[in-house]
């Protein structure tokens, strides 16, 4: 089972006035262990970052699901509430759920959110949306799907002669 895990990267930057300072971005990752997220924030983040840079923290974090969308740069936290029966006991139990959605303003984010649970069928009520400090999410890729720039298919490479 994959958890979703936030990763604090830290890395210097040279500023425009010349002066360097030390900078930590924030990203989202899926991995199975704390382990794989930090090795996955290494591959990722090693692919766009020049220099040198260290994973100065990862926690794990409690979201039932992440919607993402292309072109879009900004993420919301999102919690929403909604009432289930216990069939055992015969009462009410309310829920709370966390789901994080990329939205390009607050209410790009509430109306996505909505879009997404309408299929929902018990009534919910959304209880906070919070912009979050999130650079980048990253979703696990299959081996198969992980395609670095610097190879070729191998249909296109030519035979050596002898």
């Amino acid at each position: 089972m994959n958890y979703w895990f936030l990763c604090k990267v830290s890395y210097t930057k040279e500023l425009e006035d010349g002066t360097v300072k030390r900078m930590k971005d924030n990203y989202l990752t899926d991995a199975t262990t704390l382990t794989e997220a930090e090795a996955r924030m290494h591959e990722e983040v090693g692919r766009s970052m020049r220099g040198e840079f260290s994973v100065a923290a990862a926690n794990r974090m409690n979201f039932v699901d992440v919607f993402t969308y292309p072109n879009v740069d900004n993420y919301y936290k999102c919690k929403i509430r909604y009432v289930t029966i216990d069939e055992t006991k015969g009462k009410e139990r309310e829920v709370k759920n966390q789901v994080l959605i990329a939205a390009n303003d607050l209410l790009d984010a509430h109306t996505r959110l909505t879009k997404e649970f309408a299929s929902m069928l018990v009534p919910y009520e959304i209880i906070e949306i919070i912009k979050t400090p999130l650079v980048e999410v990253f979703r696990y890729k299959s081996p198969d799907e992980r395609v670095t720039p610097n190879l070729r298919p191998i249909s296109e490479i030519e035979e050596i002669e002898d």
